[in-house]
């Protein structure tokens, strides 16, 4: 079952923040470390990746345990983690990139520029793109179907757009009226949407004409030059970690998957690629000569956007702890854990990425942060 990664993130936060100050104290690349190691040790994750940045800069790099433990390969900056819902940032961008280019408003109704309808079932508020982005929609994660939309050692047969109509348009195969939606009028409360996110993936391609993985390519992957990223699994050239989860104190691996929702939680990539488009976002949509963003674009995804309903939501990203005022995302899904995160005014950041399902990350993020601005 996929994960709400960002739901347990902020909820784990926000009972650790009173005492997280106190308990968390990094003064040195040696304290950080020495911490990293322990909550490996303690939480029985494989491998993890940490970077730590100041725009361009990468301030510090660690790669730790084994990318394969049955192998004893040991973890490089080169291979590649299953990012989960970390991917929904990139989704994000690649549908702002179009909204840069004047294609269509955040308040527009999405079934303008879809050959289906998807309406929830009660209601007659449209579904506008600000509410996919804001996790508003009403658009609901049908467990007992995603859970059959995990695809091993190979890639999706069926297309992102065929799952997506067929689960939110009427009569599709998929469809089912009050399990994939909520009772609420779209726009009116925040419900966490893996396939709302998916969704967006469908509008790109419609709107762009372009298949999504393609379009990524071209007007993201490649302008940054993330040679280490893909959507696919016959597209990677390089080494995938392998994703484990902890059954009673064991490591077991799991083989590598896509799923036909992909743009929600299907990247993968390094850590060093993901910097970039860290980078980029805390420096207002710039990064080495390339605009990934206008800057009042890349500004609205990290400011709050429905704040009479909930004042840490932007656009798919979130304020993840307010004390440094640190936006982003975080993810989990089966055999990874993963965050990403940020101040814009320091433009300093955090990526941190593991292959342990169960690894609970924020205090680690905390910890580099604190390392961060004093390097």
């Amino acid at each position: 079952m996929k994960k709400l990664g960002i739901i347990s993130a902020l909820l784990l936060l926000l009972l650790a923040v009173g005492c997280r100050e106190e308990a968390i104290e990094i003064n040195s690349i040696e304290d950080f470390e020495a911490f990293l190691e322990a909550e490996m040790d303690e939480q029985n994750i494989p491998a993890a990746a940490v970077l730590i940045f100041r725009g361009e800069e990468v301030l510090y790099e660690k790669y730790a345990g084994f990318s394969n433990l049955e192998q004893e390969v040991a973890l490089q900056p080169d291979h590649l983690f299953l990012t989960a819902s970390i991917s929904k940032v990139v989704t994000a961008i690649a549908l702002l990139k179009l909204y840069d280019e004047g294609a269509f408003e955040l308040d527009a109704p999405v079934n303008d520029y879809l050959p289906f309808e998807v309406n929830v079932p009660g209601y007659t508020q449209s579904i506008t793109f600000r509410m996919l982005l804001t996790h508003t929609s009403g658009i609901a994660d049908n467990d007992s179907v995603m859970d059959e939309q995990y695809y091993y050692g190979e890639d999706p047969p069926v297309s992102l757009s065929f799952f997506i109509e067929n689960y939110l348009s009427q009569g599709g195969q998929f469809y089912d009226a009050d399990e994939n939606f909520y009772d609420f009028e779209p726009g009116t409360d925040y419900e966490y949407s893996n396939i709302g996110s998916a969704l967006i993936g469908v509008l790109v391609e419609e709107i762009s004409g372009l298949d999504f993985n393609d379009y990524c390519k071209a007007a993201i992957f490649s302008p940054l030059e993330l040679s280490h990223t893909s959507w696919r699994l016959d597209e990677i050239l390089g080494r995938i970690v392998t994703p484990y989860d902890d059954i009673g104190g064991q490591n077991e691996p799991i083989a590598h998957y896509t799923n036909a929702d992909y743009p929600n939680g299907g990247l993968r990539t390094t850590a060093r690629d993901l910097h970039k488009i860290a980078a980029a976002l805390a420096s207002d949509g710039q990064l080495a000569g390339v605009s990934l963003l206008k800057p009042a674009t890349a500004q609205a995804m990290m400011t709050p956007q429905i704040a009479d309903i909930d004042d840490e939501v932007g656009l798919h990203l979130f304020e993840l702890y307010k004390p440094d005022a640190l936006w982003g995302h975080d993810g989990g899904e089966q055999g990874v854990a993963t965050i990403m995160g940020f101040n814009r005014s320091a433009k300093t950041g955090v990526i941190i990425l593991t292959n342990q399902g169960e690894a609970y990350l924020e205090d680690l993020f905390v910890g580099a942060y604190q390392l961060g601005v004093k390097l």
